[in-house]
């Protein structure tokens, strides 16, 4: 650390923390170091053994009714769903929402409403991507056109919250830097430093005491400037091909779980940890299971988490191989999202527990503060507490953070590109190279995303993340249960799984549950319910005009969503005709020799030009 301010007028000095600093360079500059090395022993091997060494592979190719697609591999595809799956959301809001909703009844909760609503649909997505091996949007159309609008507003939906996903991973940003100054800028007042200094949206009229800009709408350059750069390395690390974005990855999601393992490592011996610990644990309030309230927060929490409903399953299972296992990866990212959330809650109220001792104030009152606020000012004013060591921990506390969102807005940005490419292709235009489409895609979306800067960026965020990211992304979730009941089936979603994998939907009777009752009664049960909280008792209280504009926009997408309804086209998948199934237990060895008759052909579905020629 950076030696500390001493003598008379030293009080406020702030000098570089060569520690935290240190810390930085090593996190940032590790990963290229080990791909460096990586490279550097490749081809000195290269060299010894008398070849040429290869600067790179042919990317290999899957077809689909458009054309060819760039392939995946097992590994690749499986860093980037659990990359997708695992993001801020499993730190900050996953912890506020447990704190917020009695402890344990909301983890029962949150774990309910994973296994029997988030992670099915979830599977069903991958399958349909697996399948169709389209987009989310061409995939819906394919399925049947009158779900086009489905399609669309899906991407918009994707589009909206990555606009406004990366702003709330830029807000790292600036606490990494502060990072590297002794002392930390927010030692004092960790409230004031957010409010004041990073949003904008509140002003100290006198010591202690913060009152509301006035609503200019004034551009705070610090965000303008980590904003930008965010949407940089959103750019250069997707615009090259899945490649180079593997790499990134593997580096982006091994790097959280290291660091989380070093913070709950930290934070299990501080002062009050254990109270902390024993709150997330063992508190469980079970009137809290009798409000709705609980169970829409926990529905909300693992839709937005496992981020079933935004199409990317669908367009990230799109590039795999036509046998590969998306059940068993669709399980094992499922597992590794709520593993993480769970460890991440570990750390995360142990530090709780560390202010609560220090401020003699009761865990559940710490814990249960404002959302964003619990990262950035809750846990931010814990890091002084850790001493000489603070600079560090706060570096790898934010740079998690940072790194967590990173993956998850590679995966909305690569599934609004391949989305806007499949169409093009779909419509017999002129597909551009990839980084021209993702360079538009980015400069649309980075601009949509300005006002979320300005000194009300925060309450506007808020506004279209109640009724986008919770709401409407409810709605979606409903419409694709009817979309896959309906027009899609499940007999079919249970021979493609088969087709690719050789094993059927497991259990079959939770997966028919899920498939036919808990998704669309849920989805749509919370959905109202929503409406009426939101309606009731506000989102953006004293800031009307805010509220009306996430009720619009939220209106317009609903809008969107059903405006192709009307069609009556058929879809253009084959049309099967499955034999009757048979329900014996063990019978699995059997049901794998079922024939499916394609009715327009009548071959088997196993020929290949049924498969890829219809489509």
């Amino acid at each position: 650390r950076g030696q500390e301010a001493t003598g008379a007028g030293g009080a406020g000095k702030m000098e570089v923390s060569w520690s935290g600093t240190l810390c930085l360079l090593v996190l940032v500059l590790g990963g290229p170091a080990v791909y460096l090395a990586a490279y550097l022993v490749a081809r000195v091997r290269r060299r010894k053994s008398g070849g040429e060494y290869a600067t790179g592979n042919a990317h290999e190719v899957v077809p689909n009714a458009l054309g060819e697609r760039e392939k995946w591999t097992s590994t690749q595809y499986l860093f980037g769903l659990v990359g997708y799956a695992i993001g801020i959301g499993n730190v900050w809001r996953f912890c506020y929402v447990i704190a917020r909703d009695g402890g344990a009844a909301s983890l029962l909760a949150y774990m309910l409403s994973f296994v029997f609503i988030a992670t099915p649909l979830f599977l069903y997505e991958m399958i349909l991507g697996q399948y169709t091996r389209l987009s989310s949007l061409p995939a819906w159309i394919q399925v049947r056109p009158r779900w086009t609008g489905l399609g669309i507003s899906q991407f918009l939906l994707c589009f909206i919250v990555q606009s406004y996903f990366v702003m709330v991973i830029a807000y790292t940003i600036p606490y990494i830097a502060s990072s590297c100054v002794d002392p930390l800028p927010w030692a004092d007042s960790s409230e004031e430093h957010w409010f004041v200094d990073i949003l904008g949206l509140k002003q100290e009229t006198e010591p202690g005491v913060l009152e509301d800009v006035e609503d200019k709408g004034d551009f705070q350059w610090v965000l303008v400037a980590s904003y930008l750069l965010v949407w940089a390395v959103v750019y250069f690390s997707i615009s090259f091909g899945k490649q180079v974005l593997s790499k990134i990855t593997y580096v982006t999601v091994i790097a959280p779980v290291v660091l989380v393992v070093v913070l709950i490592a930290r934070t299990a011996v501080l002062p009050g940890a254990l109270d902390g610990i024993r709150f997330y644990l063992f508190k469980f309030e079970s009137e809290k299971l009798k409000d709705p309230a609980v169970w829409a927060a926990a529905l909300s929490q693992c839709l937005f988490s496992l981020s079933p409903g935004f199409g990317t399953a669908i367009t990230m299972s799109s590039h795999t191989g036509d046998k590969e296992d998306v059940y068993k990866a669709a399980i094992l990212t499922s597992c590794a999202n709520t593993v993480f959330a769970v460890a991440a809650g570990f750390a995360v109220f142990a530090m709780i527990g560390n202010i609560a001792h220090v401020e003699g104030e009761a865990v559940e009152e710490v814990a249960s503060r404002s959302g964003t606020g619990l990262a950035f000012i809750v846990i931010a004013s814990a890091m002084p507490t850790f001493g000489a060591a603070g600079n560090v921990m706060s570096v790898l506390f934010f740079f998690m953070l940072f790194t967590l969102g990173l993956d998850s807005a590679f995966a909305w940005s690569e599934t609004l590109t391949s989305t806007v490419e499949d169409m093009l292709v779909r419509q017999n235009w002129r597909k551009p190279p990839t980084w021209v489409t993702t360079l538009v895609i980015t400069a649309l979306c980075a601009l949509a995303g300005l006002p979320y800067c300005t000194t009300h960026g925060s309450l506007i965020l808020d506004s279209v993340d109640s009724f986008v990211g919770i709401n409407f992304l409810l709605f979606i979730c409903f419409l694709e249960s009817v979309v896959f009941i309906w027009d899609f089936g499940y007999s079919r979603l249970d021979h493609a799984l088969r087709k690719a994998t050789g094993r059927d939907l497991f259990p079959k009777y939770g997966c028919k549950f899920g498939f036919y009752a808990a998704i669309p009664v849920a989805t749509l049960a919370l959905f109202i319910y929503q409406l009426y909280n939101d309606a009731s008792n506000g989102v953006v209280p004293g800031y009307k005009s805010i509220e009306v504009a996430g009720w619009v926009l939220m209106g317009i997408l609903v809008a969107v969503s059903c405006v192709t309804l009307w069609k009556t086209a058929q879809g253009t998948l084959p049309s099967m005709e499955p034999v009757v199934e048979n329900e014996a237990a063990g019978a699995e060895a059997e049901t794998d020799n079922i024939e499916l008759i394609d009715r327009k052909s009548g071959s088997e579905l196993g020929n290949s030009s049924s498969d890829h020629g219809t489509l």
